[in-house]
């Protein structure tokens, strides 16, 4: 019964650094977001405290954000994918802050709605998964979304739209991929350091 009642009391413990852990993101990247009304986070590893302690690292951590504002765009969200995430021990276990030093693999995604590009093209667009249909002056035609140096265009119209997706908090590099899904379309980067907003620097 007493080696129960431990395990317990780790297994709880354990719950609630990584509940401690995930609340200090979610609302790290909330305040480094200026306008956003909502923010999410994740991490994913089990045990946590016991891999953290003994690897330095977890196996995956998730950001999402919304909405966030880059310039003239307004993205509906971000979300932050991180994949063989770093942490420095020491500063967890004598500040209890979580600071991300480094990442295996990272992808940041962006959410574009139809609505918000309709806006900037001047004219109705609407994204179906896999398909952009795009209707000026009662004609309704399809186009197909590509991405070119951090650009976004809509091809195989007449006037092709084009425009440079900006970089924004959370989201610090250019576009690569684009994948259209039910009224909007995600546009993603790869990244190869943690995302500024999230490393929880200590500020001297």
């Amino acid at each position: 019964m007493a080696l129960a009642i431990v395990v317990v009391l780790l297994v709880v413990g354990d719950v609630v650094a990584k509940a401690y852990a995930t609340n200090q993101l979610q609302d790290r990247a909330r305040r480094a977001v200026r306008g956003a009304t909502s923010a999410s986070a994740s991490i994913t590893s089990f045990p946590f405290t016991g891999r953290l302690l003994a690897a330095g690292q977890v196996p995956e951590v998730r950001v999402r954000v919304a909405p966030v504002i880059a310039g003239e765009v307004t993205f509906a969200s971000v979300s932050v994918d991180l994949h063989d995430v770093h942490v420095d021990r020491n500063r967890l276990v004598n500040d209890r802050t979580v600071q991300l030093t480094g990442l295996g693999s990272g992808t940041v995604t962006a959410e574009l709605t139809d609505v918000e590009i309709s806006r900037m093209a001047g004219t109705r667009v609407r994204f179906t998964p896999g398909r952009v249909t795009v209707s000026a002056a009662g004609i309704e035609a399809s186009a197909d979304v590509q991405i070119t140096d951090g650009s976004m265009s809509l091809a195989g119209l007449r006037i092709p739209f084009k425009f440079k997706i900006p970089r924004a908090p959370l989201f610090p590099c250019d576009a690569t991929s684009a994948v259209v899904v039910q009224g909007a379309v995600d546009v993603s980067c790869t990244v190869h350091e943690v995302p500024a907003e999230l490393v929880g620097r200590t500020l001297r």
